[in-house]
Order: C-alpha cells, then sequence, then structure tokens
C-alpha cells in the first residue's frame, strides 16, 4: 500500500464493502475508534448519502460495484457529516481509487469535488432520515407501528454515540459512583451515561468491577425474577454470553447456572465474571443437548435472534438482513425453528410452578409474541404471567396487553432510546 494512503482509511473501505455485501462482522472487530466512528456515521446514514450521490448520477453505480460504493460513501459521509475538511476527504478517496478502482478515478474525483462545493455552498437540502431504514422493513414494521413510530427509531438510528447504561453490582454504591461517572440513575441499579466518550476501560469503577455493559432494555429479564422477591434456590441462565443476565443474578446472592455454546463466547463469560469477582457454575454445552442434574426454579433464555432491535449500537444489522431478502426469510427460518427448540428444551428444565422468561433483542413479531403463542399451543401446561411495571423500571407503555414486554428503540428517546426488545414471562402449572 502506498504511504500517502492514510492506513485506517484504506482498511474501513474494505470492511464498509464486506457489510454492504451482508458479510457478518460487527464494528467492534475494527481497530481503531477512527474506523469505528467514520463506520458507525456512514452506516447510521447510508440511505442519505446514497440519495445524494444519485442526485449527481445519469444512473446509480452499479450494484455489485460495492468496492468503488464503500470508498466514496465513506468520503460523502466525511464531508457531509464529520468535520474533516472536504479537501482531505476528496484527496484520501481518490488516492484510494488509484489502488481499488483505476478506471473510476477521474469519476470519484468529480463527482466528491462536486458534492463538496455544493456542501460548502449548502445547496444540499437535508432529507427525512427514515431512508437510512432499508424499505424491506419500513414496509414489514408498518403491520406493527404506525408512521409517527418508525419515524422516531429513524430519528433515533442517526444519534451518536448511542447512550450507555452501566449495572452497579453493589446497589448502595450507585450515587457515589454517579458522582464519578456524571449519568443518570435508572431504577435500582443502573447508571445511563448519555454521551459517552473515549475508552470505556478508562470509566470510573472499570478496573474494581463496580460495573458491566448492559442496555437498559436487556435488563429486563432479570428485573423481572428478582423483582418477583421470590426465593430462587437456583436459576439456569441459557445462551448465557457475555454474562450480563448471569451477573445480575450473581450480585443478587442467587445462584446460577450459566450454559453457552461457543467456546469463544464462553471465554468472554470467563473474563467478564473474573473482572466483576463473581462466580457462577459454567457449562460449555449446548443448551438443546445439555440435562441439568437437577430442575431449576427458574430459567431465562435469551434466544439468538436478528438483533434488530440492537440498531442503535448495530447500525449495520439491517442493512446486512435486506441485501438479499430470500436469504433474509431463510435465516429467519432457521431462528425461528432454534427459537422453538430452545424454548421447548428450557421448558425440560424447570421444576413444576417454575418460571420461564423468554427474551430476543429483535422488533420481529416471528421473533417474539409468534414464538411464545406457537409454544403454549404445544405445552399447555405452561401459562402467561402478566407483567407488571413494578417489575420492570420502564414505562407501563412498555407492557402489552398479553402481558408480554416490547420495547422499541424510540423509547426514552429524552435520555437516549433504548433496545428493542421482546420478553415473555411463563409458569409452568402443577
Amino acid at each position: 500500500m502506498k504511504k500517502s494512503v492514510h492506513k485506517d482509511r484504506f482498511e474501513t473501505t474494505l470492511i464498509l464493502k464486506n457489510i454492504i455485501d451482508g458479510r457478518d462482522l460487527e464494528i467492534e472487530d475494527t481497530n481503531s475508534a477512527f474506523q469505528k466512528s467514520l463506520l458507525g456515521i456512514t452506516l447510521r446514514r447510508l440511505g442519505e448519502i446514497e440519495f445524494y450521490i444519485n442526485k449527481y448520477l445519469k444512473k446509480p453505480i452499479k450494484k455489485n460495484n460495492t468496492l468503488l460504493k464503500s470508498n466514496i460513501f465513506i468520503a460523502v459521509s466525511q464531508i457531509l457529516f464529520m468535520r474533516i475538511p472536504s479537501y482531505a476527504a476528496v484527496n484520501e478517496a481518490v488516492r484510494i481509487a488509484k489502488i481499488l478502482n483505476p478506471n473510476h478515478v477521474a469519476f470519484t474525483n468529480a463527482l466528491l469535488r462536486k458534492i463538496a462545493s455544493d456542501s460548502k455552498k449548502k445547496k444540499i437540502k437535508k432529507i427525512n432520515p427514515i431512508c437510512n431504514i432499508p424499505k424491506m422493513f419500513t414496509n414489514s414494521w408498518g403491520n406493527f407501528l404506525d408512521k409517527e413510530e418508525i419515524q422516531k427509531i429513524s430519528e433515533q438510528l442517526i444519534i451518536i454515540p448511542p447512550a450507555l447504561d452501566l449495572v452497579i453490582k453493589d446497589s448502595t454504591k450507585i450515587e457515589a459512583l454517579n458522582k464519578y461517572l456524571q449519568g443518570s440513575i435508572l431504577g435500582a441499579k443502573c447508571i445511563r451515561i448519555k454521551n459517552p466518550k473515549g475508552n470505556i476501560k478508562n470509566y470510573f469503577g472499570y478496573k474494581e468491577g463496580e460495573w458491566w455493559i448492559q442496555d437498559l432494555a436487556a435488563q429486563i429479564p432479570c428485573n423481572i425474577l428478582i423483582n418477583s422477591k421470590k426465593n430462587f434456590s437456583s436459576i439456569i441462565d441459557l445462551c448465557a454470553a457475555p454474562g450480563g443476565k448471569t451477573a445480575q443474578l450473581l450480585s443478587e446472592g442467587i445462584k446460577v447456572i450459566s450454559v453457552e455454546k461457543s467456546k469463544k463466547r464462553i471465554q468472554i463469560l470467563h473474563e467478564n465474571l473474573a473482572r466483576l469477582k463473581l462466580k457462577a457454575d459454567i457449562i460449555n454445552r449446548d443448551a438443546n443437548i445439555w440435562i441439568p442434574k437437577k430442575l431449576a426454579d427458574a430459567v431465562i433464555l435469551d434466544a439468538p435472534c436478528s438483533a434488530t432491535g440492537t440498531l442503535r449500537k448495530n447500525p449495520d444489522i439491517l442493512w446486512k438482513l435486506s441485501k438479499n431478502p430470500a436469504s433474509y426469510k431463510e435465516k429467519m427460518r432457521k431462528l425461528n425453528n432454534l427459537q422453538t427448540k430452545l424454548l421447548n428444551s428450557a421448558s425440560k428444565m424447570i421444576n413444576k410452578n417454575g418460571i420461564l422468561i423468554y427474551s430476543v433483542c429483535s422488533l420481529e413479531p416471528e421473533e417474539g409474541e409468534n414464538r411464545i403463542k406457537d409454544f403454549l399451543l404445544k405445552n399447555k401446561d405452561f401459562k402467561i404471567i402478566p407483567i407488571k411495571t413494578n417489575d420492570i423500571y420502564i414505562s407501563s407503555q412498555s407492557i402489552t396487553k398479553e402481558g408480554f414486554v416490547k420495547t422499541y428503540p424510540f423509547m426514552y428517546s429524552n435520555k437516549g432510546g433504548m433496545d428493542g426488545f421482546f420478553v415473555a414471562k411463563l409458569e409452568k402449572k402443577n
């Protein structure tokens, strides 16, 4: 690679290409804050960026030329949405084009210079951020959300950085810790940092294991059990990594068996609990194969899912899923089958009168309420226990008529939003 090309900028172009092509790659896998910033802003504004680019072209860039698109997308993101001099953004894109797209150097230069010039002259008008959500999702979400709610999700999507929630291990220290962290207290054990900055490992209390990161919505499944005030002798946490749910329960003095299939993720679980100075009985097994020695009083199943509810933190998720609608349908079919299988396995691990908590960080009904309704039709020994406002520390508007919890990214928007989550509480009958 030529020395004149900024290495991080070059690598970010390749990463964005992989994301646009629909490949699985988390932004957290990137190496620098600069890359994360470039990707985060570009992906949040991808619909807007493509709209602006097409206004300057007689015909759109070919769909399969994602390498050219990625380079230009990032440059436009820098010109329109970042504090980077336009000339620097253009020059860097041209240098990269000479390496990756030598036949499109003049095209890249001319297009970006025109956009930069019009931006400087304030000729580029703002458009509705709803275009940053692929139409496949705005259309499907229209079946259960109104236009105003989808609009609110799109407005939440472009806020960067997303709010950060920290769960405090010892609730008696929350006031003291909040003085150092300068956030706002939500519920009994959560501190929200609305505008997080810098490396999280440098935050007060991290090295001492005083808290862990866990979105407000992701805390709900365990809060339901903790606030029930029942004396649980043991709880099984299925699909347990990275360990937020396990840590919540352990910090309340509850015995936890944490089951995780992935060796990579179970290592993360071990590391997180070690930092927090918490100990669980950790089982590295597939939850559909593992059989507990003793039935539990409660099981929490935070099932693998499409993760569409996490779009505030993972703006790439919707673009990857919508890349190929047929592939998305097949992915959802496999996920639904897995979710059903895990629900059935979890149901066999519970004592009579025991509790099963099912959750997914998804906005899609087929992963949430439809999974539960299907499960109850085939498992008559379970019933819904309606979740109450006092169980969850958040607004009653998140509780559905069936007694489920369903959160959306636009909830708590004045405080930074929250992840989309579905949670159900079931009881095993006598």
